[in-house]
């Protein structure tokens, strides 16, 4: 790690390092200007989702360098991991962005309003935000999933690593567990509305996964490096920086076009939901 920029087996990482830095600036910053106006409320949560899917691209670039099973090492599915990847979060930014206001019309008036998704239904749209970060997430970690709970005998990766990879998963599961279920908000209204309610504990074990994440990625970057040397394709700039540089600018364009639509709505016309409420209809 002493000299990144000429050691092309740390690229990798330090594009994963680089989007674990960006998802929790990018969701403080929603939550902290969320509340200024309707329309900063749904620009800053777009960013949020942006940055979410790119963590989720670092995910995948880490994962096919360092984690990939020996059995899969070089395989058609290795050689497209990147590729589908990218693909996902362009898809997962958009999606996210579309559940909260539907597609990007340039113009439009209170009736479509009232059919962008968050405001039609808020269960909707969580749902919809829900799977457009599920998939890519159960994608990238494909090859991990089948390295620890299906693989067995020749072809399989056992290391210190491995551990840490269950823990990761396990509080992986728990961060969707609470996004989902609202809970215990649920069992107790207005116990939690200011300590321990989901979104806290959401983000609480969000980022203590990604805190054991990063652990494994790093035992597993330095136990499995000759190994990897010696056998995996060479680890190259379109792949791991190129790929992240790419995901960054269409999930800007994406974002821009989805703000747009928004900034253009007719100025003389709050953002209304149909039950009357002119702010957001639902959590980020």
């Amino acid at each position: 790690m002493q000299d990144v920029w000429h050691d092309a087996y740390t690229w990798p990482l330090l594009v994963f390092l680089v989007s674990c830095c960006v998802y929790p600036l990018a969701s403080s910053c929603a939550h902290t200007f969320s509340t200024m106006s309707t329309s900063a409320r749904h620009i800053c949560f777009f960013f949020d989702y942006g940055a979410i899917s790119l963590y989720s691209l670092g995910s995948a670039v880490t994962y096919s360098a360092y984690v990939m099973p020996d059995g899969w090492l070089n395989s058609t599915f290795h050689k497209y991991f990147i590729s589908i990847a990218v693909f996902n979060t362009i898809i997962s930014t958009a999606m996210a962005c579309y559940s909260r206001l539907g597609l990007p019309f340039l113009h439009y008036n209170h009736d479509t309003l009232k059919r962008f998704p968050e405001c039609q239904s808020p269960k909707l749209g969580q749902l919809i935000r829900i799977l457009s970060f599920a998939f890519p997430y159960l994608f990238d970690n494909l090859p991990l999933f089948y390295r620890l709970f299906l693989c067995s005998g020749e072809g399989c990766t056992v290391n210190d690593a491995n551990a840490l990879h269950y823990r990761h998963i396990a509080l992986a599961f728990l961060t969707a567990f609470l996004c989902a279920t609202h809970l215990p908000e649920r069992l107790a209204p207005g116990r939690f509305d200011y300590i321990g309610h989901s979104h806290q504990l959401f983000h609480v074990s969000g980022v203590i996964g990604t805190h054991f994440q990063m652990q494994a990625i790093e035992m597993d970057m330095r136990l499995r490096r000759q190994w990897l040397s010696e056998r995996s394709a060479p680890i190259t700039l379109s792949g791991t920086f190129g790929a992240a540089a790419l995901c960054v600018s269409i999930s800007l364009v994406i974002i821009y076009l989805f703000s747009l639509c928004l900034l253009r709505r007719p100025t003389n016309r709050k953002a209304q939901c149909p039950n009357g409420k002119t702010r957001g209809c639902s959590s980020d």
